[in-house]
C-alpha cells in the first residue's frame, strides 16, 4: 500500500516512519516509558477538572482561580537550577523517584480537606515534581531513543496518555455531577497514579549517568550561573526560539482564569458538560494526532512547525469569542474552541516537550528543558493576572480578542524568524 509523500506513513524516500522497527533497548525502554504514560494519563484526568472542582464545588474567589492556574508554572521556577545539577552529577533515576513520589503524593491529603487554600497548597508541591520528572524524561529520552525515533516515540507516549487521561476525565465529570464529595477521592488517584508515573520513569532511566561537558555550563554553582546569560548568547537560534515561545505562553495562560467562569457564569455548564470540552475533545488532538506531530517536528524546523501549531491555536479563543457573541449557539462554539485547541496543542505540547532537544548539545538536555520550563515559570507570574484583569475590568470577549492577536503574533514571529534563518544559512554555503 502506498501513501502520498506528505502522510508520514512514509517518507519521500519511501521507508516507514509511523512505524519504524525498534532497536531491543529501545523497545524496553518504550515499554516503561507508556507505562509511565498510562499512569500519568489517569492522574492527568483528574487534574484536568481541578478548576471546575475550585470554582463550582469548593467556591473558590476569582483570585484562587488565578493563582491556581499559576501554579504548575510558578512551581517550576527553579528548574534550570535544579537540572543543571542533575546533569552535572547524574542518577537521573533517584532524583525522578525521590522528587516524584515525595511531592505528589501528598495531594492524596485532600481527602480529608475541603479549603481551597489547602488546595493551592498541596497542588504546589504536586506540580513542583514537574521541575525534575519532565527534564529528566528529556535526557532519558536523548539518551534511550535514536535520533529518527524519538520525537516519534514522544508522540505515541502522548498518545498513551491521553487515551487514558480521556475516560478518567469523563468519569471525574459524572462522579461529580453525582456527588461532589467524590472530588476527595479523585485526589487520592490523582497522587498515586501521578506517583506511579514517576516511579516507571525512574525505572527507565536506570543506569544512565551524566554527559555533561565540564566546559559547556560548568559542575560549579558560580559558573553556571555566570554562563546561564551565555546560553542566550551563544545559542541565538535558541534565544529566539524561546522569545517567541514566551509569547505563545502569555496568549495562552491569560485564558486559564478567564475560561471556568465563562462556562460557569456564562455557559451554565455542569461538570460533565465542562469535562467533554475540555477534557475530551480538548484532548482528542493529543490522542490521534501526536505520533504524526512528532514526524513532523522531526522533518520541519521547530521555528517553522510551532509557528503553524500558534496560529492555529489564534483560533481558540477567536472561537470562545464567538461563543460570548451568540449565547444562542455558545456550547457549540465552546465544542468548537476546544477542538481547535485539540489540533493545536497536540503540535504545541511535542514542541514544548522536546524542541530544546534541538537546540541542546550533548549532555546538556536537561539543563536546556530546565531553562525552558523557567521561561514557562516566569511568564505565569503575570500571564494569568493579566487575563483576570482585563476580565475584570473589560469583559470576556476582550479577553479572548487579545488572546488570539498574541498567539497570531507569536505564530508569525516565529514563521518570519525560521524564513530568516534559512536565509542566513543559505548566504554562508
Amino acid at each position: 500500500m502506498q501513501f502520498p509523500g506528505w502522510l508520514p506513513f512514509r517518507s519521500n524516500k519511501g521507508e516507514r516512519t509511523l512505524f519504524n522497527p525498534l532497536t531491543p533497548s529501545e523497545r524496553k525502554a518504550f515499554r516503561l516509558h507508556l507505562m509511565s504514560a498510562a499512569f500519568g494519563g489517569v492522574s492527568v484526568g483528574v487534574i484536568i477538572n481541578h478548576e471546575y472542582i475550585a470554582v463550582n464545588g469548593l467556591h473558590a474567589a476569582a483570585w484562587q482561580i488565578t493563582a491556581l492556574t499559576m501554579l504548575w508554572p510558578i512551581s517550576n521556577i527553579l528548574s534550570v537550577f535544579i537540572n543543571h545539577w542533575i546533569d552535572s552529577h547524574g542518577r537521573y533515576d533517584r532524583a525522578v523517584l525521590l522528587i516524584g513520589v515525595l511531592t505528589r503524593l501528598p495531594v492524596a491529603l485532600m481527602f480529608f480537606f475541603s479549603s481551597v487554600n489547602v488546595m493551592l497548597l498541596l497542588l504546589l508541591l504536586f506540580f513542583a515534581s514537574n521541575s525534575v520528572v519532565l527534564p529528566a524524561q528529556n535526557a532519558v529520552m536523548k539518551k534511550k531513543y535514536g535520533d529518527s525515533n524519538r520525537a516519534r516515540l514522544f508522540g505515541w507516549w502522548s498518545s498513551i496518555l491521553t487515551l487514558f487521561s480521556l475516560p478518567v476525565t469523563m468519569l471525574a465529570g459524572v462522579l461529580l455531577d453525582a456527588n461532589f464529595q467524590f472530588y476527595r477521592l479523585l485526589f487520592v488517584v490523582e497522587a498515586v497514579f501521578g506517583a506511579g508515573q514517576a516511579i516507571f520513569l525512574s525505572i527507565m532511566a536506570r543506569g544512565m549517568s551524566s554527559t555533561v561537558a565540564e566546559k559547556a555550563t560548568g559542575r560549579g554553582s558560580r559558573h553556571f550561573m555566570k554562563s546561564l546569560w551565555s546560553i542566550f548568547r551563544r545559542d541565538r537560534e535558541f534565544a529566539w526560539f524561546e522569545t517567541y515561545f514566551f509569547l505563545y505562553g502569555v496568549a495562552f495562560l491569560m485564558l486559564l482564569p478567564v475560561i471556568p467562569y465563562f462556562a460557569t457564569d456564562v455557559l451554565q455548564l455542569d461538570y460533565e458538560q465542562y469535562a467533554m470540552a475540555k477534557g475530551v475533545i480538548g484532548q482528542l488532538g493529543v490522542l490521534f494526532l501526536s505520533p504524526f506531530m512528532g514526524i513532523r517536528l522531526t522533518r520541519l524546523h521547530p521555528f517553522r512547525f510551532t509557528g503553524i501549531v500558534s496560529i492555529i491555536l489564534a483560533f481558540y479563543p477567536l472561537s470562545l469569542a464567538f461563543s460570548a457573541w451568540m449565547p444562542a449557539f455558545g456550547q457549540f462554539f465552546f465544542y468548537l474552541a476546544y477542538f481547535i485547541f485539540a489540533i493545536g496543542m497536540a503540535g504545541v505540547r511535542t514542541s514544548w516537550s522536546i524542541s530544546s532537544m534541538h537546540f541542546a548539545p550533548p549532555g546538556q538536555e536537561a539543563t536546556y528543558q530546565g531553562l525552558h520550563i523557567t521561561l514557562t515559570a516566569l511568564r505565569a507570574c503575570f500571564a494569568p493576572i493579566l487575563g483576570s484583569v482585563l476580565l475584570h475590568f473589560f469583559g470576556y470577549t476582550e479577553a479572548f480578542l487579545v488572546s488570539a492577536g498574541i498567539f497570531a503574533t507569536a505564530g508569525v514571529l516565529f514563521i518570519i524568524r525560521y524564513r530568516t534563518h534559512h536565509r542566513e544559512i543559505a548566504l554562508h554555503t
